[in-house]
């Protein structure tokens, strides 16, 4: 059953009216001027790299010698490079509250698995995360109470611009089909609205589908706030007569948003998908506004470096391997340059809406997407996905790389044929350098999702 009301109690709602408070300065944010937008930038880089040589001693001894009076972003690139793997070698030493143990953090999180009802705040003002599971490695974030509302905030602002509260009538309901469990970020952020009349029912992703269909059917959101692949899903089902909602407004996040998902959203509901980009981590990087022209990089609260395989900057969409982000309003575990293994291509142009932050046209999955077979033969997402996205009747789909090519799982909705498909990935396999590979086809009824985060993994590498 869906979790309504779950995040819930006095101080998430004190939580939630500190949210509500601020979202219209950071309304205001949207107007900025590029020189203004600038300035802060730099206030507020100055501010980050003060507070984590006073407060982290990490940081201290990582940033000696550096004069915060005069930096700038273009001094960025002296800085070492911050990893995943830094941050939990180092948790206790990183943080700026010295309250903070990577133990009692992690002591936390099994309280929360193992009794949702548990409190979720830590040491009263933080929620801590964990994430990567799916993945195989593993990380422990934090976001304090302020930290948590600048994310919320830079995560409904667009929305409130284009979607006056007042314009609104009758009853409203937002479906997030996110995480299952609170030790994840997304069914904290997502279960917040810029409209305070505007209910919030948490549905799990994980969910089995026609449960969650019969769950949607008899609650008929006007909002779906969701995983990307979660999104494709029920929009499919809407095709197919199963799901019988009307969403006003879809919004997807957490996995890369595929041409396909947008294709099934518009032919369900005749709406356009607001995607969003980010990583608990450093919190939102990316927000799609109604102009649907690209996803707003969040450049008064991260600055982003696209960097290639030697972490060297570049804007050639085929070169970008990975970004180094700086959060400039996380203070608690100060990301400064920290890796993140998104590929995310710039937009050239300015979005129509009028804001000044700069577009990202598209984030074409993680970096560690890649399948590296022998020979050093590196194949990119795409040379699947485009076979795969583009047939009409393949619904869903996983692949599994093997030593010598792929088992790949689909979920079809009419006749797909089997061996064409397999051997047009063969084929473009082999265009790519691979001497013999070998595609296995396998029809199912549903891909696996990841059983603690809800997410689907379309890539597993070996």
């Amino acid at each position: 059953m869906s979790h309504r009301f779950r995040l819930s109690g006095e101080k998430r709602q004190r939580h939630l009216d500190a949210i509500a408070k601020r979202l219209p300065e950071h309304l205001a944010r949207l107007s900025w001027s590029a020189e203004t937008l600038k300035q802060e930038r730099q206030e507020k880089l100055r501010s980050l790299l003060r507070h984590a040589v006073e407060k982290s001693p990490w940081h201290t001894e990582r940033l000696t010698g550096i004069e915060i009076e005069t930096f700038t972003e273009a001094d960025l690139t002296s800085l070492p490079i911050m990893t995943k793997a830094d941050v939990m070698e180092n948790w206790d030493q990183i943080v700026t509250d010295n309250r903070l143990t990577l133990e009692g953090a992690n002591n936390h999180i099994t309280r929360k698995l193992r009794d949702p009802d548990a409190p979720y705040y830590y040491l009263d003002d933080y929620e801590i995360f964990a994430t990567g599971g799916s993945t195989g490695s593993r990380g422990v974030f934090i976001w304090g109470w302020e930290e948590f509302i600048e994310i919320a905030c830079s995560t409904f602002r667009y929305q409130m611009r284009d979607e006056p509260t007042e314009t609104l009538t009758g009853d409203r309901l937002l479906a997030v089909v996110e995480a299952g469990e609170t030790v994840h970020g997304s069914p904290f952020v997502f279960s917040v609205s810029p409209d305070p009349d505007t209910r919030v029912d948490w549905f799990p992703a994980s969910t089995p589908m026609k449960e969650l269909i019969a769950q949607l059917n008899a609650a008929q959101p006007t909002q779906i706030n969701g995983f990307s692949s979660a999104v494709q899903e029920l929009a499919i089902e809407a095709v197919a007569g199963n799901l019988k909602i009307s969403p006003h407004r879809v919004t997807s996040n957490s996995e890369p948003l595929l041409p396909e998902a947008r294709a099934a959203a518009k032919k369900a509901w005749g709406v356009d998908i607001n995607n969003m980009w980010g990583c608990v981590e450093v919190g939102l990087i990316g927000v799609e506004c109604d102009a649907h022209q690209g996803m707003h990089m969040t450049d008064d609260m991260v600055i982003c470096e696209f960097v290639d395989h030697d972490n060297q900057p570049t804007d050639d969409p085929d070169k970008i391997d990975k970004i180094l982000a700086t959060s400039l309003f996380g203070t608690s575990l100060p990301m400064i340059r920290y890796e993140v293994s998104d590929i995310a291509i710039t937009g050239k142009e300015l979005c129509s809406c009028g804001s000044v932050f700069p577009l990202i046209e598209e984030v074409r999955g993680r970096a560690d997407d890649a399948f590296i077979y022998d020979g050093d033969i590196k194949i990119h997402p795409l040379v699947f996905r485009t076979p795969l996205g583009q047939h009409p009747h393949i619904e869903e789909y996983q692949i599994q790389q093997t030593k010598t090519g792929a088992v790949i799982s689909v979920v079809c909705a009419g006749i797909v044929d089997q061996m064409l498909l397999k051997s047009d990935i063969e084929t473009a396999l082999i265009a790519l350098g691979m001497s013999a590979p070998e595609i296995i086809v396998n029809f199912v009824e549903a891909v696996q999702r990841h059983k603690e985060t809800g997410k689907l993994r379309r890539f597993i590498p070996v």
